[in-house]
């Protein structure tokens, strides 16, 4: 179990207030309390005197007075020792709580210049050393702050243990909380974790380095500083979004990673931002310097269909260190800055599930500070921290914070005093660092590896820098923030104040520090030269090819075969009380999988399910927002007992022995990280079948920079394959605009392929879909559905399906399939219309190509009206369009005229996108060009009133059937 999932904690210990003097704390009082129970004199006189008047002697709990109403500092005596004992106390809590705000993180120091529109930093009342009215005489007075609450300031030196003189308190409290770096962990409402963090930053020394280690750590910065420098110079023209003034960010990553290998960590994944991404590449995936300068002379090192840009691109390496066969894996992204997170927890997750271990795959995001702030998916995604079928053991989130946006400046950007204040809500510490200090940022880092290690919770490292160079390298920053960057253009560099620090402190000398550099410079030019050489010869670019590949898998099962796995699923165990309706609808289920026929929508997805983990061995994941049951109250895959609270029973994990796993994840209310967490999932995972499914298909929109960015373009810009199935409810039923729409336009528009053209015989359906980007499905019959499911693990490729998933026709009478239909062969991805053979075809004076529901409304409209010379047609995949299909029912009715039909308003839905792709398979064939009945184009994607929804279909069927 993971941390918030089960921990509970008897003393919380929150602070809220700025009011110093309305902040008490009553586990001090109640420790106290209990010393003086076992042994009075173990405390100071006064809280004796205080306990004995207050308690009567009684060993009851103890309850603490309203020091609310104390008058600190105001009585003699007695009362006096309390008052004070207590402000010291506030005052040792509000720097822990609240030192970060006066730290000394900022490099750039621009809270000492006057910089307009900088945030304001307001100082609690809590730190504020002139409310506490000490005197002179009070700062050599000894006070007893305890043993228990304060674990990392105990002194051990006998019966003074928690002693302490004011003066040397106040001056350990800065140093430990008003240095270089920043701890915010007291609103972890957890005393354990809370006094974890206590011990190791409340020590005698913060942290100590030996000679080895400062020296390893001034080799990496050099590393980072250099190639930065090399790059600028080299390749002035280029953008690279560089890290030039946050180096020591690729100093956090070593140090990160390094302490994760020794608490077991092998794995490792990582999304960031384009900024320092090259950086990470080399330094950190130590990708080749050869590829890394032939990136920016374009020579064909990785160059796969479109390709994208260098600062996008990902990168696994696969290295000993320590004895530990380690993968680090830095996933692509585009521009879209935080969109790459829930994909990284995602594949964290799908590499944690094959491990069978949370502890040995850590996920690491890096954040630009204004995109953690404005983001949205970031929240949605740390939403995901503590769920069951989401959680990853904890995230390490590193903010690279520039303290600006592209131009922006922090006060524009946010309103809290730092960029991580959305880490409170899941209750992660975060470690402000001053970014120009690399053994601090060393510290924090490897503090951030043993806190994941010991308490599976996200951690955020928070390292402010600056941007040396503004938004990118051709950009002028001194146009719109001329004050700050005055300031940078003054400030030395993190390579050389450490530099002087070493030397300073005899570490290094001039001779070994130079030595050391020139080797780094000699690796880069070395390497530059070769690639220069290469870039005046030409280069072939790779085009994503696959070689021998076969025709299409056949998807069908055998019906014995289906009925011995239907009866599997539909027999529940006698010790289960599930709700009546539910017994009923299993034995319904049962009862068609017996006759072999009336097969409906979740019958078939299940036996979908049950061939692919029994049969082909495979994991089988569902998620999105109420899948468990379904959204219409359909599927039932995880049936709760109602007598015994929270006991529940899923069928499809009761096959066999060694079958593959069922997951049916309920997700948290978010379509942006759920899709990009199950994108994520098939990244690690392709041999499984991973579906994510929409309440309703409109919803999707939600995570509409997933589908652009990753699920319809990643393999042209990567080379990134993905078999993820979206199921996306859609049919107009009068719901209302979110509730009918599934934007099925938008999703064929994103298609690749060329509408002009029919496909070389010789490109079978298989291949088709191979050199497409996506596949698009509407299938009217749980058979065809039962067969696209099947066929997405089938292949030895992986491409992604977006299914028109269907609402009415769940529990439509005429929608149901008999088993043999799943024993067939495969998709079909076009039906003629059965009514039609040989002898009467020339009688058709009209065919109808729909998609869909509204294929069942139209064959009921013929039907009432008796006409016996329309053919009706369904394309059940529209992308790849089937030419090949539709040309043979060109020729099969070739005096006809074609007409497409669509529920959807003109605008919305296949209209746009069949039109071309009709026409081109027809090829001149029937009276005239392909026409169109559908309602009138519309802002809205459907009408919120039943009663004009039924007036349009009225209108729709009557124009289609003349």
């Amino acid at each position: 179990m993971w941390r918030g999932v089960t921990k509970l904690c008897k003393f919380p210990t929150r602070c809220y207030s700025d009011n110093f003097y309305s902040t008490t704390n009553a586990l001090y009082i109640e420790q106290l309390h209990e010393r003086w129970l076992s042994n009075p004199s173990s405390i100071h006189p006064s809280w004796q005197a205080f306990f004995s008047a207050t308690d009567a002697g009684q060993s009851q709990a103890f309850i603490a007075p309203d020091f609310t109403k104390l008058e600190l500092g105001e009585k003699d005596g007695t009362s006096s020792y309390v008052s004070d004992v207590l402000k010291v106390q506030l005052l040792l809590q509000g720097f822990q709580r609240y030192g970060c705000l006066i730290a000394d993180l900022d490099p750039l120091k621009l809270t000492e210049h006057v910089i307009s529109n900088q945030a304001e930093v307001r100082i609690p009342g809590i730190i504020r050393m002139e409310n506490y009215k000490f005197t002179e005489q009070d700062m050599d007075r000894e006070f007893d702050i305890g043993s228990d609450l304060i674990t990392g300031f105990m002194k051990t030196d006998g019966p003074h243990r928690g002693k302490w003189k004011l003066r040397d308190l106040i001056e350990r409290c800065r140093e430990v909380y008003t240095g270089k770096i920043g701890f915010e962990f007291m609103h972890i409402p957890f005393r354990d974790e809370c006094n974890w963090i206590k011990e190791r930053i409340e020590s005698d020394e913060l942290f100590s380095n030996s000679k080895e280690r400062k020296i390893e750590i001034f080799t990496k910065v050099a590393q980072a500083e250099l190639l930065e420098d090399f790059f600028h110079k080299k390749f002035s023209t280029h953008k690279r979004f560089g890290m030039d003034g946050s180096e020591t960010a690729v100093l956090a990553l070593h140090s990160l990673i390094d302490r994760a290998i020794e608490n077991g960590v092998d794995n490792f994944v990582i999304g960031m931002p384009h900024r320092g991404r090259l950086n990470v590449m080399a330094n950190i995936l130590e990708t080749s310097l050869e590829e890394m300068f032939g990136l920016f002379y374009g020579i064909g090192y990785r160059q796969v269909e479109e390709g994208d840009v260098k600062y996008h691109l990902g990168q696994t390496m696969v290295k000993e260190i320590k004895g530990r066969t380690v993968t680090i894996r830095l996933l692509a992204n585009p521009s879209h800055l935080e969109a790459v997170d829930p994909v990284v927890v995602g594949t964290a997750r799908a590499i944690q599930n094959k491990q069978l271990n949370r502890s040995r795959t850590m996920a690491i995001v890096l954040h630009g500070d204004a995109a953690l702030a404005g983001q949205g998916v970031v929240y949605e995604t740390m939403q995901m921290e503590d769920l069951f079928d989401y959680s990853t053991g904890g995230v390490v989130h590193m903010v690279i914070n520039n303290q600006i946006g592209f131009t922006t400046t922090p006060r524009e950007a946010r309103s809290g005093q730092f960029p991580t204040e959305i880490a409170k809500a899941i209750g992660a510490p975060i470690f402000h660092v001053n970014g120009d200090c690399p053994e601090e940022v060393d510290f924090v880092s490897r503090l951030a590896a043993d806190w994941r290690s010991e308490f599976r919770g996200g951690v955020f490292i928070d390292i402010i820098g600056y941007r040396r160079y503004g938004h990118n390298e051709l950009d002028e920053p001194l146009f719109t923030n001329p004050k700050m960057y005055q300031l940078i253009q003054k400030h030395t560099s993190i390579l050389q104040k450490y530099t002087k620090e070493l030397i300073d402190q005899k570490i290094l000398d001039e001779d070994s520090v130079n030595s050391i550099k020139r080797s780094i410079i000699d690796g880069y030019e070395k390497m530059f030269a070769m690639v220069k050489l290469k870039s005046e010869t030409k280069t072939e670019i790779k085009t994503h090819e696959r070689e021998g590949i076969s025709d299409v898998f056949r998807t069908g099962i055998e019906v014995p075969k289906l009925q011995e796995l239907g009866v599997k699923l539909h027999s529940l165990p006698k010790d289960l009380k599930p709700h009546p309706q539910i017994t009923k609808i299993y034995q319904n289920r049962l009862n068609t999988i017996e006759k072999g026929s009336g097969i409906d929508w979740a019958t078939a997805e299940a036996l979908a399910w049950a061939t692919i983990m029994s049969e082909e061995k495979m994991d089988v994941r569902i998620s999105g927002q109420d899948v468990q049951r379904g959204t219409f109250s359909h599927r039932h895959s995880v049936i709760h007992d109602q007598v015994v609270d929270r006991k529940k029973y899923i069928p499809l994990n009761h096959l066999s022995l060694n079958q593959g796993s069922f997951t049916a994840a309920n997700s948290h209310l978010s379509e942006y990280a759920v899709l990009g967490f199950e994108h994520g999932y098939t990244l690690a995972n392709p041999n499984s079948l991973v579906m994510w499914e929409a309440q309703f298909g409109d919803f999707v929109n939600g995570a509409q920079i997933i589908i652009d960015q990753f699920i319809t373009s990643a393999e042209a810009k990567w080379g990134q394959e993905s078999g993820l199935v979206l199921l996306l409810p859609h049919g107009y039923d009068g719901q209302g605009a979110e509730h009918s729409c599934a934007r099925l336009g938008r999703f064929l528009q994103a298609s690749s392929e060329d509408p002009y053209t029919i496909p070389d015989q010789i490109i079978k359906e298989y291949k088709q879909c191979f050199f497409n980007n996506i596949q698009v499905a509407n299938p009217t019959t749980p058979a065809n559905y039962f067969h696209f499911l099947r066929r997405q693990i089938k292949r030895e490729f992986r491409k992604p399906l977006i299914v028109m998933s269907p609402k009415r026709l769940l529990r439509h009478k005429s929608a149901v399939s008999d088993l043999a239909e799943l024993a067939d062969d495969r998709v079909k991805r076009v039906y003629d219309d059965a009514n039609f053979d040989g002898s009467n075809v020339s009688e058709v004076r009209k065919v109808i190509l729909c998609s869909g529901q509204v294929y069942y409304d139209l064959i009921e409209e013929r039907k009432k009206r008796g006409i016996n010379n329309i053919a009706i047609c369904r394309i059940e995949q529209l992308a790849p369009f089937p030419f090949e299909k539709v040309q043979e029912i060109g020729k099969k009715y070739s005096k006809a005229e074609f007409q497409w039909v669509q529920e959807e308003p003109l605008n919305l839905g296949a209209w746009q996108y069949v039109e071309t792709r009709i026409n081109t398979s027809l090829g001149g064939q029937g009276k005239h060009d392909v026409s169109v009945v559908s309602r009138p184009a519309s802002a809205a994607a459907a009408t919120g009133y039943l009663s004009v929804h039924n007036a349009e279909l009225v209108a729709l069927l009557d124009k289609s059937m003349n």
